[in-house]
């Protein structure tokens, strides 16, 4: 993509970005904000910014690349402003255990149900950071690369964070187990 002045050829390059990335820029914003009204406002701010914006783009990253970033930015603007730390209801949580099986198929079972649960809670208790990276590798399958260039770290930051945050993921669900069976005693 060039760089980009006329206001059709704009409208249409976003228009197309917006039904290639929409769905993952809304998984990010969701899984950050834990909210479906929020996410969808992030989502509408982040194209009306990159509309305003896109006169700006260098094309010194790709357009998905620079989108992340106004959804992370503007997340986390908004959790500053609403003070708030994250946590998301055990009756909302929606994972897939896979492609395939998801929390509304019959193959579904307990559990995977109680599995996805220890997962989210754990997800829950990592900094901003560690959820943002964790969340941009597993959810939206992105590259250390391009989690790298969203975040603004070097990629040796991208995977040492993602893996810090596993270990410590696998740690809390090791620690919510114990204490699960503690109190099966």
């Amino acid at each position: 993509m060039k760089f980009v002045k006329d206001n059709r050829e704009r409208e249409n390059k976003l228009e197309q970005a917006y039904y290639k990335y929409a769905q993952g820029l809304y998984n990010t914003a969701f899984r950050l904000l834990q909210n479906n009204e929020d996410a969808l406002e992030i989502i509408q701010e982040t194209f009306l910014k990159a509309l305003n914006g896109f006169s700006l783009f260098r094309n010194e990253a790709k357009i998905q690349t620079w989108l992340y970033r106004i959804v992370i930015n503007l997340c986390y603007d908004r959790l500053k402003k609403d003070n708030r730390i994250t946590y998301i209801p055990e009756e909302k949580i929606i994972f897939h255990i896979d492609k395939n099986i998801s929390a509304t198929d019959p193959e579904f079972t307990k559990e995977q149900e109680e599995k996805i649960l220890k997962i989210n809670k754990a997800i829950e208790s990592l900094t901003l950071k560690q959820k943002t990276i964790f969340t941009l590798k597993v959810y939206n399958e992105l590259s250390y690369e391009e989690i790298a260039k969203i975040m603004k770290v070097k990629v040796g930051t991208a995977k040492a964070t993602f893996f810090q945050t596993v270990g410590k993921l696998k740690n809390i669900i090791e620690l919510m187990e114990k204490k699960n069976e503690i109190n099966e005693i």
